[in-house]
């Protein structure tokens, strides 16, 4: 693999942007979604653990994340913004002086108002330099966008995260989920994580649901919203605009 090959995977559109929809624990209505990239290489659907880190590493992710942007906007430019959606926010982002004015560029093309997009911070991009992504967090904030740490719990340091940048959303990783129905350890973590979280006046999605008894006991420990395969695949945007929002 190598980035001409990206590159003209993204001219050729075989970059496909995909939801997944984000569903509210208690009312089970749907109150948002997550984007995310696929790569549909002829008849091969590339995931993206086997492109996304190569193109972190060489920078070109910033170019993916904008036509995710770009994609998501001219799309919620239709549904009349009925509902918030996530995208993915990059290191090379984080610390791009110019970044905040792109983004603030991009949704007033496209009549869309900030507090309808979800910019996702991971730790490890943050970690790198805690004050420029400070800095970052208090621009777009000003502009009206969320912020939500994604993947949380899966670094060394995501309660010192925590402090230092104000998150209004966040997300509770899939490997605390998987078996918090019976290992009593994992329950306790989990209800500490979303009792914080409440005491920060901060909504908590919980990530890779895949049984009915795992959304039951994360609804009765107050988390607020949910996502995974017991609820729905990601699909493409299409998909999701037929099914959804009709």
């Amino acid at each position: 693999m190598n980035q001409k090959e990206i590159e003209q995977a993204l001219e050729n559109k075989e970059i496909k942007v995909y939801l997944q929809p984000q569903f509210d624990l208690n009312s089970e209505k749907l109150v948002g979604a997550e984007s995310l990239v696929r790569w549909q290489r002829g008849a091969i659907m590339v995931p993206p653990s086997s492109f996304i880190p190569f193109c972190e590493q060489t920078g070109f992710i910033t170019q993916i994340d904008q036509y995710v942007l770009e994609t998501v906007c001219q799309h919620m430019q239709k549904w009349k913004q009925k509902i918030p959606v996530a995208v993915n926010e990059s290191r090379r982002h984080l610390y791009n002086p110019h970044h905040v004015e792109e983004l603030e560029q991009t949704i007033r093309k496209y009549g869309i108002e900030a507090k309808y997009i979800e910019l996702e911070m991971t730790e490890t991009a943050i970690v790198h330099d805690i004050e420029a992504a400070k800095e970052a967090e208090r621009k777009v904030h000003a502009l009206g966008f969320k912020v939500a740490m994604d993947d949380f719990g899966t670094g060394y340091s995501s309660f010192s995260m925590l402090r230092q940048i104000e998150i209004d959303i966040l997300k509770i990783d899939k490997s605390f989920v998987d078996e918090v129905t019976q290992d009593k350890r994992g329950k306790i973590i989990i209800e500490t994580i979303i009792s914080m979280a409440k005491k920060l006046k901060m909504t908590t999605i919980a990530e890779g649901i895949e049984t009915k008894e795992q959304a039951e006991y994360l609804k009765t420990i107050g988390c607020d919203i949910a996502q995974g395969y017991y609820y729905a695949l990601p699909m493409a945007i299409e998909e999701f605009e037929r099914r959804y929002l009709a």
